[in-house]
């Protein structure tokens, strides 16, 4: 029943591809940029400890053919459960191979004691997520303060808890704008502080506050 699948080279027609993980700290493949877009959710979700793609083979038969099928991802979480997910366009839920493919997934997690789940465009490319997800991880390491973050997180609390990116520029002017914008962005992105990512997209008038 197991088996992780070879992924074929890609040519210029095709949207394959591999996504540097934040979490695995490893290149992971994708088939699709829906697919690419969920490792970007799977890294920034902070009960998703461990994930892997398309690792699982499900051997089963339909219209007198055996066939394999390959969920695109196992996912283990802070609950110490283990989901598969499966990355579907919305378009393509009720296709009939699909909807196979689907009852055939949740049997095989129903036999293994995990949990089967089909997302969509709707459930990842939600509001502004993937644009600012895309800013939060193009800043470099070398440009991220220790420091400056204590400084950051410290200034936000005196400032009541909550509190705009313009307002920390502004209240802590005698630090490096690069170093500082980069250094709130990183502790957006680990979740030291909250920022509504979906309804707006990152700029100074965005409002962050501690977690």
């Amino acid at each position: 029943m197991n088996g992780s699948r070879k992924i074929k080279a890609s040519n210029k027609l095709s949207t394959r591809g591999k996504h540097r993980s934040t979490k695995m700290f490893r290149m992971i493949p994708w088939e699709s940029t829906l697919e690419r877009d969920f490792i970007k959710l799977l890294d920034f979700d902070q009960t998703v400890t461990y994930f892997e793609f398309q690792p699982v083979r499900i051997d089963y038969a339909y219209q007198g053919k055996e066939r394999k099928y390959y969920p695109d991802f196992l996912v283990q979480k802070n609950d110490s459960k283990i989901y598969i997910y499966e990355v579907k366009a919305f378009a393509k839920r009720y296709d009939e191979l699909n909807i196979i493919k689907f009852q055939v997934g949740k049997m095989y997690c129903m036999e293994n004691n995990m949990k089967y789940v089909v997302v969509t465009e709707k459930d990842i490319r939600q509001g502004f997520l993937i644009d600012n997800l895309d800013v939060l991880t193009e800043i470099r390491e070398e440009s991220i303060s220790g420091r400056v973050m204590n400084e950051i997180l410290q200034k936000v609390n005196d400032l009541g808890g909550k509190t705009s990116i313009y307002e920390l520029k502004r209240n802590l002017d005698h630090i490096d704008e690069a170093v500082l914008e980069c250094s709130i962005y990183q502790l957006i992105y680990i979740h030291e502080l909250y920022a509504d990512l979906i309804s707006n997209l990152i700029n100074d008038e965005l409002i962050v506050e501690r977690n």
